[in-house]
């Protein structure tokens, strides 16, 4: 019988962790802990388990949300009743064993003394009170941001390239000879009637998607300026699918899009700021290194509008700097579709595949409203200050607005 400390597979909800366990884990017939059957299992008291346990309560929580000497809630039930780390039966009071979570909390202590371990408290007695990885900038990467929107793109190009150097393990992901990316483009080559039409029938048109060179990245002399491309510099925007690529596009209701399949013709290096495995990411200053990718990947994906397009000199500055430290492109979650977003630099790094065309129409767009919060004229001046109108607090808001 498999002790009370294992957890199994399914007793996760993150998907690193349940990787872990199918992955390193013994087959067991009943886990002690959710009683699911037939499952594999770890022991809590496995360290690598315990870090990234406590890896992924760094990333997604901060010390305020359960830190009880703060005003926080208890660890114990952030664990055993959300949803980000494991997952249980809601109607068990306290479906976490004692031997599981006292080796996850207590046999390191909130203050590891070993730097390889992580601590789940910064000293709160002191001030030191951690964050969440997610969502909280790194103050390396807010200064250099700020820099980048105040002077020309090569003076602060250095300083984001020795960044780079530091996070390039990280990012490093090889896109393989084969794979296959989707690419759209507004409109059609053509469209088609019948000769000879039915009376009283209206034409059934039919529509011939562009192709080839036509769909392809633009040439020099027509590109214009985009997220990672300045004017008359041509890369080739992809996606992870259709939808995706349809979306980025950001047609109207009755467009017509030209949709076609690309496949790389070589292996590529690129920059992933996509996904990441928190296993990769296992103490305190390997975290920190976290945050910083998780602050890039924020800004290189956030939400430009028409009026701010000035803040694609940042992401720009970005891209140039990958293409400098030899990233063939780099990934990066679409804000508004479910998939991801390629950029490739190297041009014929891609090719259309013929008879993979499609055209779709947009027949209608699907608004999704979410409030925010407002606040009287009669508010307090002293609690509250007025926004200043500058490119770094639009592009700060743009991301507090995009989660």
């Amino acid at each position: 019988m498999v002790d009370k400390t294992h957890i199994c597979e399914l007793c996760a909800s993150d998907n690193e962790l349940r990787l872990e366990i199918q992955e390193r884990g013994v087959r067991a017939k009943l886990c002690p802990t959710c009683k699911r059957k037939d499952v594999r299992t770890l022991s809590a008291e496995d360290r690598r388990v315990k870090q990234i346990v406590r890896a992924l309560i760094r990333v997604n929580y901060s010390e305020w949300h359960y830190n009880g000497h703060i005003g926080g809630s208890s660890l114990y039930n952030l664990m055993s009743k959300g949803e980000v780390v494991f997952s249980f039966d809601k109607d068990i009071d306290f479906p976490l064993p004692d031997e599981v979570w006292g080796a996850i909390e207590q046999d390191l202590g909130w203050y590891p003394e070993s730097e390889e371990d992580i601590a789940l408290g910064g000293g709160y007695w002191d001030g030191s009170i951690l964050d969440a990885i997610r969502g909280n900038h790194s103050g390396f990467v807010n200064g250099l941001v700020n820099k980048a929107l105040q002077n020309n793109h090569f003076e602060v190009e250095p300083a984001v390239r020795e960044k780079l150097k530091t996070l390039s393990s990280y990012l490093v992901q090889t896109i393989p000879a084969g794979a296959e990316y989707f690419r759209g483009r507004v409109g059609v080559s053509s469209r088609l009637s019948p000769v000879f039409i039915e009376p009283g029938y209206p034409p059934e048109y039919k529509y011939q998607a562009y192709q080839s060179a036509d769909i392809d990245r633009p040439p020099l002399h027509l590109a214009t300026e985009g997220r990672f491309n300045r004017t008359r510099v041509s890369v080739l925007y992809l996606a992870s699918d259709s939808s995706t690529a349809v979306s980025e596009l950001r047609p109207d209701p009755g467009h017509l899009v030209s949709i076609s399949k690309f496949r790389s013709v070589r292996d590529l290096k690129i920059a992933n700021f996509a996904s990441f495995d928190v296993r990769n990411f296992l103490s305190d200053s390997k975290l920190e290194q976290l945050r910083e990718i998780l602050s890039i990947a924020d800004i290189l994906s956030v939400p430009v509008q028409p009026e701010h397009r000035y803040l694609y000199s940042l992401t720009q500055l970005f891209g140039d700097a990958l293409r400098l430290e030899g990233f063939d492109g780099l990934t990066f979650k679409s804000s508004v579709g479910e998939g991801v977003n390629l950029t490739c630099f190297v041009a014929d790094a891609f090719i259309p595949i013929a008879g993979s065309e499609a055209v779709y129409e947009i027949s209608s767009l699907r608004y999704e409203l979410r409030s925010m919060p407002v606040i009287g004229e009669s508010y307090d001046e002293f609690e509250y200050q007025s926004d200043e109108n500058s490119p770094l607090s639009t592009l700060l808001h743009s991301i507090a607005k995009k989660r």
